[in-house]
């Protein structure tokens, strides 16, 4: 170790071991309608200073494909990523999606577009560490629709523009705030705008085909977990809670965490620490075998109710 040559001078030792958070920035994945469609991956590796380029990134991790949610429209697609950061230091590979806006194409564009974005990561799994068989689709607000949606028709040719493609066999969902059932929802203009301009009563099939809770059956299907806040006046608790009960009654796993006195969207009230060790312990039940969850006193956990 060298002496230091003044009372100004600190050694501090390396400290190695640790995970790093790479981040590739604008990855383009398809091209729809003329609009490049990106990913922001996220990507933990070792120390390549210490380690070396190749041993540092020869990890293969799960993946979340976390769909950002914006009303369908035009994505802020950096909205969620210092929060997402925590999971990919966790040991995740994080896929921030972008989707068509509804302005440009309407649904079902937008469960096209994620379910070609997971196809995609399975493709280039290598070359980003992602464990192609242990790949969760989450999202938050119409983004979290958007993940429910592409789950509850896995495995079937609704909403596939790629049915010979076979089914994602994805191992679980996550959606914060999701709107479950858009007949629900007769007077929000994003859900119109989806809707390709029409209310939901103007054309009930479009508005049930487009909702996750109308598609629930009992093929087999990764389990799911759901995260709302009881003070949320843009997409009322209800629709997690409904979800939940619909998927129990089909026969499929679902939790249902409701965060007391939350609002929607990206805010610490719900997208906290306690929030992040709940949906760790969630994944990591799905992805690498452990079945022992958090119960942070900040988070309502409805199994205990």
């Amino acid at each position: 170790m060298p002496q230091p040559e003044t009372d100004n001078t600190r050694v501090i030792s390396a400290v190695p071991g640790r995970t790093n958070v790479y981040v590739h920035l604008d990855v383009v994945y398809a091209q729809r309608d003329g609009v490049d469609l990106h990913l922001q991956i996220i990507q933990p590796s070792g120390d390549a200073a210490m380690l070396g380029w190749e041993a540092a990134f020869s990890g293969r991790y799960p993946c979340i494909a976390f769909v950002q949610g914006a009303g369908w429209r035009e994505q802020a697609l950096g909205a969620a990523m210092s929060y997402l950061c925590r999971f990919a230091a966790r040991g995740y590979v994080i896929a921030i999606v972008e989707h068509r806006p509804s302005a440009v194409a309407p649904h079902p564009a937008q469960v096209h577009d994620a379910r070609t974005a997971i196809r995609w990561l399975r493709q280039h799994a290598d070359r980003y560490g992602i464990n192609a068989e242990r790949i969760t689709i989450a999202g938050d607000s119409s983004g979290g629709h958007t993940a429910l949606l592409v789950h509850a028709t896995d495995g079937s040719p609704a909403l596939d523009d790629d049915p010979d493609a076979g089914p994602l066999n994805l191992s679980s969902a996550v959606a914060f705030y999701a709107p479950t059932d858009l007949t629900q929802m007769e007077r929000d203009d994003a859900v119109r705008d989806l809707l390709g301009g029409r209310r939901p009563s103007e054309d009930l099939d479009a508005a049930r085909e487009a909702s996750p809770a109308y598609h629930l059956d009992a093929r087999p299907r990764g389990p799911v977990l759901l995260v709302h806040g009881t003070a949320d006046e843009v997409v009322r608790y209800e629709h997690s809670v409904a979800y939940a009960q619909a998927q129990a009654e089909a026969g499929h796993e679902c939790d249902l965490v409701l965060v007391e006195g939350a609002h929607h969207g990206i805010w610490p009230s719900l997208f906290n620490s306690e929030v992040a060790d709940v949906v760790d312990a969630f994944l990591r039940r799905q992805t690498m075998g452990t079945h022992e969850p958090p119960t942070p006193e900040a988070v309502t956990d409805t199994r205990k109710q």
